[in-house]
Order: structure tokens, then C-alpha cells, then sequence
């Protein structure tokens, strides 16, 4: 049997129109700033992504370029500059830079310039802390996406192998703690340890990678849940996941490449906006 699909655009469409009623009953609409550095074409269609979004909630949207002609002048002290006006924009309730960050600047830096009540994208150290610790916080969009696509193949996890392929292992503690949550046994690997013998005793696989296809079907452990995050624009302009199509002839429920956790995740972003933009209105007299 084919893996069942989890349909990321519509468990977004859900979460997108619950948050529409939610926003026509705030005072003002909240704010979103996305700032985009460099000249990559797929971090450009992610911000596109999240625009359209955001106008189907009416949020509103800005878009801060250091791209284009003026990027190769553009200076790290002028980003964090920037970053400074808008943590202390009152119509700003949400900041995010679109990784990645060109190499020549310094990505922590930068990120941990953003005040952690906006830090939407919850990559600050302050709400990365928080969450490991169960304390209230910013919630990665990624992991509440991660989370919901498991949630929506209804299976019971509790004691199975989650692991979990990841390029960087300090961003993936936070998605290792909250599938422990669900009650799996979490590992993350990196692409070069072992890979193939930790992949196949998976029931759950996540791929947060960003190579096509480079996890074949011959990895998948029968009838596992397949969450493939790493996508990658091809020369062709489609869109590539970390796993080959074919591993859907194995897996029990796969993530499809595009129109997975990618729609999942920018409907979670949007959330967090709301609920900050929630927590601003509410402190104020």
C-alpha cells in the first residue's frame, strides 16, 4: 500500500481561517517584519509565501530588502540597526530574518538582536530556554508543524523510535524534547553519522536537511511516518524534499514536497504573530 499523504495546505487552511475571525476582533492588526539578506531565490519565495499568507488573515505585511543592488553594500551594523527600530515599533509584533544568512554576516549575532516577545520564528536563545523548560515562550513554528503533521496520522507513538536528521544538532533539541513529549524514543544524527543503519529503525523520520533526495526508499523503515522539512528550489524552479518520492511505496504517512510541513509552518508563524501582537495590546492601558 502507498503511504498516506499528510496534507500540510490543508491543515494550514484550518488554522488560517481560525485565525482570520481571531484578528478582525483585535484593536489594530498586527504587524509582521520579515527582513531578507542576500540574493537567494528560495528564501525570496518563502517571504513571498508568507506575504500571501498574511494577507488572507490580514496581517499586515513588511518587507525589509537588504538584497538586490544595494545588498553587496549593505553592513551587519546597519541589519542590527534596523532590528533595534523595529523592537521598539509599536505596529511591529513580529520580527523575523529569512534564513539563511549570507556567510559574511553573523547569523547569532543577529538573531539574538530581536526582542524574544517578537521573535516569532522562537530561535531566540530566551525562548529556545524557555521551551526546553516547559516555561511559557515563543514556540517554533517549525516544531508546533512538525508536531501537527505527526498529530494528523492519528497513530500511537508512545515507546516507538523517533530520529531525527538534522545539519545542526543545538537548533534540533527543541524538536528532540517535543517528540519525547509524544512519548517517542528521539535521536538526532547528522548527515554523516551512521546514516542508514540509524534511519531504518525509524517509525518516525524527520529530514531537516536541505539535499534532494538524498534519503532513499531503501532507508525507510516499513510502514514508518515520513516528515520531510528540508527543501530544496531546484534549477527547474520545483521543489525537492531530503526524501526521494519513492520512499512513499515504504512509508506508512509521508509529508509530500511541496505542500507539506512547509504551508503548516508559515500558518504556525502567522499564530505566533497573533499572539503576540495579543500580549502587546493586552499590557498596554
Amino acid at each position: 500500500m502507498p503511504a498516506k499523504q499528510i496534507n500540510g495546505k490543508d491543515l494550514a487552511k484550518k488554522i488560517l481561517l481560525d485565525l482570520r475571525q481571531k484578528i478582525v476582533k483585535l484593536n489594530r492588526a498586527p504587524g509582521l517584519a520579515v527582513i531578507l539578506i542576500g540574493n537567494d531565490p528560495a528564501s525570496e519565495l518563502y517571504v513571498r509565501n508568507k506575504k500571501k499568507a498574511c494577507e488572507k488573515v490580514g496581517l499586515v505585511f513588511h518587507q525589509y530588502l537588504c538584497a538586490g543592488d544595494f545588498f553587496p553594500q549593505v553592513t551587519e551594523a546597519e541589519i542590527l540597526k534596523m532590528i533595534d527600530w523595529l523592537n521598539h515599533d509599536p505596529e511591529t509584533d513580529g520580527i523575523i530574518v529569512q534564513l539563511p544568512i549570507p556567510e559574511r554576516f553573523d547569523t547569532k549575532k543577529i538573531i539574538e538582536r530581536i526582542d524574544p516577545k517578537k521573535d516569532v520564528d522562537g530561535f531566540h536563545p530566551v525562548n529556545r530556554e524557555k521551551f526546553m523548560a516547559g516555561q511559557p515562550g515563543v514556540t517554533s513554528p517549525l516544531v508546533l508543524a512538525i508536531k501537527a503533521a505527526i498529530a494528523a496520522t492519528g497513530e500511537n507513538l508512545a515507546g516507538r523510535q523517533a530520529v531525527i536528521v538534522a545539519n545542526n544538532e543545538l537548533y534540533s533539541q527543541t524538536r528532540k524534547k517535543d517528540l519525547a513529549d509524544l512519548g517517542l524514543k528521539v535521536e538526532i544524527i547528522t548527515p554523516d553519522k551512521n546514516l542508514a543503519a540509524k534511519i531504518k529503525t525509524a517509525d518516525v523520520l524527520v529530514s531537516i536537511v536541505g539535499k534532494p533526495h538524498f534519503i532513499g526508499k531503501d532507508l525507510i523503515k516499513d510502514g514508518a511516518i515520513v516528515i520531510d522539512v528540508g527543501t530544496s528550489l531546484l534549477p527547474d524552479n520545483t521543489w525537492a524534499g531530503d526524501v526521494e518520492p519513492a520512499a512513499a511505496e515504504i512509508a506508512g504517512w509521508i509529508t509530500p514536497v511541496p505542500g507539506g510541513v512547509g504551508p503548516l509552518t508559515v500558518a504556525f508563524l502567522l499564530q505566533n504573530v497573533y499572539q503576540a501582537a495579543v500580549l502587546i495590546q493586552d499590557s498596554r492601558p
